[in-house]
């Protein structure tokens, strides 16, 4: 043993604790004036509800969205129509169009027309008129001459209440569409497409522009109020610390802190999301402490909202001592 008393026996190496990620502190803001509280703009109160500048709010959005199709086109059909100039005539069965005729105007006045005729024993449609008379129907009603217009405006009806009725996530979405290919290329390689086409060619579906116009209208009514009004009721706020919800219309707020909050976007379904959403998503977030996700369907261009809300709850609010 050496006699050095400088010479010390070597202590353990002792392991360094673990480091812990900790939210970045963000210093709150001081008390915004009223000058500055006027800086959200008009658009971003209207159309987003912001109330101050740093909120992130996300919004739930009913399967009404997804109808957008459905009046888009009935208005478009409906200008066309409008614009056409062309008019439906009532007329009983075994009609017949004939071309070029000497027709009599009034008592010695004979011109050359185009015209209907009605089978021997069958009468003129009629209506009531506001003096209470019977009158011949008049060829009032707006008809545009294009029966793929009225086939088209179908099958987009049809196609819309489906995807949004039919939920198809993941592997499911990628399934169905490359069933559709291989159907596609199947009907090509066996010459049935031909068929197919002629076959709704003669498929006349006609709609006036009442029909057109009224379904659009009523429709885009009921859009734009929810989209601007009743979808805005149920909602997320996000700030830095914090997450305000209110998951029902007219219900209460409830306040979560976003410490160890779990943010996530549910698979897509490629029909409903992609296809007539636009980059739309599920988000399911679950706050520290509580049993169950919150769930907010529908929300658009969901994937940079996850990205804004992953940088908000890495910040943490921290309100400085004044004294």
């Amino acid at each position: 043993m050496s006699n050095d008393p400088s010479a010390r026996p070597a202590e353990p190496a002792v392991n360094p604790p673990p480091v812990v990620a900790t939210p970045a502190p963000v210093a709150a803001p001081p008390p915004m004036t009223r000058t500055e509280a006027q800086q959200v703009a008009f658009w971003q109160s209207f159309f987003l509800g912001m109330t101050k500048p740093g909120e992130l709010p996300v919004y739930h959005h009913s399967s009404l969205f997804y109808w957008w199709p459905v009046w888009l086109f009935g208005f478009l059909f409906a200008a066309i129509t409008w614009f056409g100039d062309t008019h439906m005539a009532i007329v009983p069965d075994k009609t017949v169009p004939l071309e070029k005729r000497q027709v009599e105007l009034e008592p010695g006045k004979t011109e050359t027309r185009d015209g209907l005729v009605l089978d021997e024993k069958a009468k003129l449609v009629t209506r009531r008129n506001a003096d209470g008379q019977q009158v011949p129907f008049p060829a009032t009603i707006y008809m545009a001459r294009q029966k793929w217009m009225g086939t088209v405006f179908a099958i987009v009806l049809l196609i819309v209440i489906v995807i949004t009725n039919i939920t198809l996530r993941g592997l499911w979405s990628v399934f169905v569409l490359v069933v559709l290919i291989m159907l596609s290329i199947i009907f090509a390689v066996a010459g049935w497409w031909e068929t197919i086409v002629f076959r709704l060619g003669q498929l006349a579906i006609f709609i006036n522009l009442g029909g057109y116009f009224m379904i659009s209208l009523i429709l885009f009514i009921f859009w734009f109020i929810t989209f601007f009004i009743f979808d805005r009721q149920t909602y997320m706020i996000f700030t830095p610390g914090q997450v305000r919800v209110r998951l029902e219309i007219g219900g209460g707020e409830t306040v979560y802190d976003t410490m160890g909050m779990v943010v996530q976007k549910e698979r897509s379904d490629m029909f409903r999301h992609w296809v007539l959403g636009f980059g739309s998503g599920d988000l399911v977030i679950r706050p520290a402490g509580l049993g169950h996700a919150l769930h907010l369907p529908n929300v658009l261009n969901v994937g940079k909202r996850v990205r804004q809300i992953e940088e908000l709850v890495r910040e943490k609010l921290v309100v400085p001592d004044t004294d």
